[in-house]
């Protein structure tokens, strides 16, 4: 019998095909990749698999980018309608004179801007005056970074140029506005992984950011830089816990600015004449602009103009370029002159800031007929040429050293230099010294000054300072021993003095009281035979949020804290006892800086029992020379604790759950119960593994936060009643 043909099965002949399929795919992908992969890729095919295998160096991944975390910003809170009033009163003795004056400076502020105003008054010997000081008007627009001025101001001069007071409108972009911008380069860190990573990121030892990346070339931007020579390492951990270490050096300074940003400042207005002598003496049209911009993260440039109507103008441009890892170079030029003629300035300058070494260099001429506005009716002297050099080393434990070397001339003006030299270093644990030698030399005349300094910190706020001088040549200090012993005062209200006397004579005393609502210093001196004593107190008033409270002078912006009328709460700023809230509960806190969060905050454990607090924390932004009212959210809550027992007097077990006022309270030890909300009669119900039952708890009497209602018998639902 011939053995019957088997039929095939259809699974198998579909299997067979596909296999010849993935073959044909596979080795029709090894033929192509080559033609598209790097030279230095690897390809293995597996026939017994049915797979290829590609091996690439990380460098050829796409790239990961990554950011380090950006510091975040707080939004300024909005200003209150309010005032200040800062004020100081001085009285004075020299010799057989008597002095006496005041100054005063007046503060409107709104969300629509601040209003500035200053005064001062004097009386001398044969001369009492009344005198404006400033009057200006600010308003900043935070979200574009611009500031408005419009009255009193300083102009903007620039790298190369020099400000100057004068009366208008002012409008720029203010970096102040945004103090968490860096304005700096950032830094970057690259690398590569072979395997999914963890990157760690120091700059200068300092860890600023740690990341995972995947296998392949990675790029970390927008890391903080500092200013000076620094350094970056990363440290890269793959999944096997090898390790690799780079480190990439740098260079920032305050001069560059980070690629794309720009700063501008445009100034029109009367030149300011005989300030503080007259109020309202005002000069020539000037007109003023800066405008700077960072190109890269190594170049910096900057345009200024200046004019004033037919006197001085000056137009030029100034680069700050990074020279690698080892510094920056500042180039200049203007050309600047008057209705006489007209003249150049060139300049050149390298600076280095590093931790052992730093180098400063600078070199600038101006011609003959070079004018700019600063230079019209200025009492002081400009030297065309001008030559600088600084060095400073630090050497450690031995200390430091310092050298300067400074050499003005040119003109029909006879040539002057100065050169000195500093040390200083630790002496023990508490102590330190310092020498410094100064030269002078001008027309052939030298003068020669010393100094040694030493100080001592005895603890607390004692300190002990011994200073030796002397010297040779005209305008030398004279050859003395002073010493002074001084007790400081505290940051907040306290007292503070200070004695010293010298070997020549001379003695100096001060003494300085400090309240929360001013400060009085007194001080009686003695030096080269002529006496004098003077009397100073300073101190301010505010208005804000319906409330006149008196205080410290303030400098800068303020803020009135409102915690629900609890008086006596302790209030901190930033980690420091700064007051107590009075008996309607608020505290003024001033000098916060504009624009930053200030952290305020209160203990919980210091509230009454009665209340309960949603934060504790609370950063508070002001704006500029302004204040605003800040309200703790506090919630006054009245609680209660009672023992709940069952009918036959037992108590309710441990974990039972009361359920009083629409909120859930665990039962305790002997039944022990605290509930919160509990301002009048009220009923609740208790439950647990198969029980209920349901109690009333009488009013709470008055004048206690934390009411003890003793036993309270919880009654079975066919048999509810009360009692205690």
């Amino acid at each position: 019998m011939r053995p019957q043909a088997r039929t095939p099965d259809p699974r198998f002949d579909l299997v067979c095909r596909l296999q010849r399929t993935a073959r044909t795919l596979a080795l029709l992908l090894a033929c192509a990749l080559p033609w598209s992969l790097p030279a230095h890729a690897t390809l293995a095919f597996d026939e017994a698999r049915q797979s290829l295998q590609v091996e690439l160096p990380a460098e050829e991944f796409l790239p990961t980018h990554l950011s380090a975390q950006p510091r975040t910003s707080v939004t300024p809170m909005r200003a209150s309608p309010g005032a200040f009033l800062n004020y100081q009163l001085s009285a004075q003795r020299v010799a057989s004179d008597n002095l006496a004056g005041a100054e005063a400076e007046l503060g409107l502020f709104a969300p629509a801007g601040v209003l500035l105003n200053s005064v001062v008054a004097r009386h001398l010997p044969g001369d009492n005056a009344f005198v404006r000081l400033d009057s200006t008007y600010t308003h900043d627009f935070v979200e574009r970074m611009e500031r408005l001025q419009l009255g009193d101001a300083i102009s903007d001069g620039g790298s190369w140029g020099t400000s100057a007071r004068f009366a208008g409108l002012s409008w720029g972009k203010d970096f102040a506005l945004r103090p968490d911008l860096l304005t700096t380069p950032l830094l970057s860190a690259s690398g590569s992984a072979v395997l999914p990573s963890t990157v760690d990121v120091y700059v200068n030892n300092q860890r600023v950011t740690s990341q995972s990346v995947p296998p392949g070339p990675f790029i970390i931007d927008q890391l903080p830089s500092i200013t000076g020579a620094g350094q970056v390492s990363i440290v890269v951990r793959d999944a096997l816990g090898r390790e690799q270490l780079v480190t990439q050096p740098f260079y920032s300074g305050l001069q560059q600015l980070a690629p794309g940003l720009s700063q501008y400042r445009v100034d029109v207005g009367s030149l300011r004449m005989d300030y503080a002598i007259a109020s309202a003496h005002y000069g020539r049209l000037l007109a003023n602009g800066t405008w700077r911009r960072g190109l890269t993260n190594w170049l910096t440039v900057e345009l200024h103009g200046e004019s004033l109507a037919r006197s001085a103008h000056s137009l030029g441009a100034s680069v700050a370029t990074a020279i690698g890892r080892l510094g920056l170079l500042n180039v200049r030029a203007a050309n600047g002159g008057d209705g006489r003629g007209s003249g150049t300035l060139l300049g050149a300058g390298f600076e280095r800031r590093g931790r052992y070494l730093s180098l400063f260099l600078e070199h600038s001429h101006a011609s003959d007929g070079y004018q700019q506005v600063s230079f019209v009716g200025s009492p002081f002297v400009h030297y065309p040429d001008r030559d600088l050099a600084q060095l400073g080393v630090a050497m450690g434990r031995p200390g430091s050293l310092s050298l300067a070397w400074v050499r003005q001339s040119g003109g029909t003006l006879p040539a002057q230099q100065t050169m000195s030299l500093g040390y200083s270093r630790n002496a023990g644990r508490n102590g330190s010294i310092g020498l410094t030698g100064t030269r002078l030399t001008t027309a052939g005349t030298t003068t020669t000054s010393v100094f040694l300094n030493f100080s001592y910190f005895l603890g607390g706020r004692d300190a002990l300072l011994a200073t030796a001088s002397g010297g040779s040549g005209p305008g030398s200090p004279e050859r003395e021993l002073y010493a002074t012993y001084s007790h400081s005062p505290p940051i907040g209200p306290g007292q503070g003095w200070r004695a010293g006397a010298s070997t020549a004579g001379n003695f100096d005393a001060d003494w300085r009281d400090q309240t929360s609502v001013g400060d009085l210093e007194a001080q009686a001196a003695r030096n080269h035979g002529v006496t004098g004593a003077s009397l100073f107190y300073a101190g301010a008033a505010t208005y804000l949020g319906g409330q006149f409270n008196a205080t410290r002078t303030v400098q800068d912006s303020f803020a009135l804290v409102d915690i629900d009328g609890l008086a006596g709460v302790p209030v901190y700023l930033d980690n420091q006892l700064i007051t107590h809230t009075d008996a309607h509960g608020r505290a003024l806190l001033y000098n916060l800086r504009p624009y930053e969060p200030n952290r305020v905050d209160i203990e919980p454990v210091e509230l009454p029992l009665d209340t309960t607090i949603g934060a504790r924390v609370m950063p508070i932004a002001p704006g500029f020379r302004s204040g605003v009212v800040a309200r703790f959210p506090v919630e006054r809550v009245q609680g209660g604790q009672f023992n709940l027992q069952q009918e036959d007097g037992s108590p309710v077990p441990v974990g039972a759950i009361v359920r009083f006022k629409g909120k859930d309270f665990p039962v305790t030890l002997d039944g022990m119960t605290y509930v919160t909300g509990f301002d009048h009669g009220f009923a609740g119900e208790a439950r647990w593994e198969g029980h209920r039952c349901a109690f009333r708890l009488e009013p709470p009497p008055p004048g206690d936060p934390l009411p003890d209602m003793g036993r309270i018998t919880c009654f079975a639902p066919q048999r509810q009643g009360g009692g205690r």
